[in-house]
């Protein structure tokens, strides 16, 4: 019942159902709009690889300070690289809390964990136990490249979500 006593009608005029309609389709628009906004551009990726690349490589090197410098370049590099992400599509998303997408990203990432932690390994084992010098670059590299490709791989499961409204 109303304020008045009289009984409140359940069924929305047609009126509120066409505004209703409206305004879900913008709001799907919105949706599709913003997917399409977060898509970074591929330089990003490949910067955001080349400084991961960088960084594994520097352990060849066998030097804490080369190591430790390294490590401030790559650090302050995802920086610039967040401050430009941000200027350019005017949001941030973070990859761990993706929302209706958020199980196939951790799948992708436990994956990329896994394949990275492996090369690692490997290039580590190579390197500092086997004494194959510049064994930890070509792991740089080969890591960078994963960075990279799992980076727009990411934003691409997410840009999925976000067009199917998931």
């Amino acid at each position: 019942m109303g304020e008045d006593g009289a009984r409140a009608d359940p069924i929305p005029s047609a009126t509120e159902r066409d505004a209703a309609t409206a305004q879900l389709a913008a709001l799907e628009a919105d949706q599709v709009a913003l997917a399409e906004r977060i898509v970074q551009p591929w330089w990003w990726d490949v910067a955001l690889g080349l400084l991961f690349a960088g960084f594994i490589s520097s352990y060849s090197t066998h030097s804490g300070l080369v190591i430790g410098a390294a490590l401030l370049v790559f650090l302050t590099g995802v920086r610039a690289l967040e401050a430009t992400y941000r200027r350019i599509t005017g949001v941030w998303w973070d990859a761990r809390e993706v929302g209706p997408v958020q199980d196939r990203v951790r799948r992708a990432t436990r994956w990329w964990l896994v394949g990275c932690l492996g090369a690692m390994a490997i290039g580590a084992a190579a390197e500092f136990l086997l004494d194959v010098r510049g064994a930890m670059v070509v792991a740089g590299v080969a890591l960078g490249i994963g960075v990279a490709l799992s980076s727009r791989w990411v934003t691409r499961i997410y840009v999925a979500g976000l067009r199917a409204g998931r």
